[in-house]
């Protein structure tokens, strides 16, 4: 999928999502798919975060 800055215009695919222009201020950021995909694509290559917070909340519980 083909995802496009509102600011600056600039058109980049979803794989590899990042802001080009992270120091500068965006009026659009915080509804920004762009960041958005960024996080889910940093989330998805962090090994084994679900089951450590599935291990941590079982052992909470006990």
């Amino acid at each position: 999928m083909e995802l496009e800055c509102a600011k600056y215009g600039e058109k980049m695919d979803s794989a590899e999502a990042a802001c080009r222009h992270p120091g500068d201020y965006c009026q659009y950021r915080k509804a920004c798919m762009i960041q958005f995909v960024e996080r889910e694509n940093r989330g998805e290559k962090s090994s084994g975060c679900i089951k450590d917070r599935k291990e941590e909340l079982t052992r909470g519980a006990t």
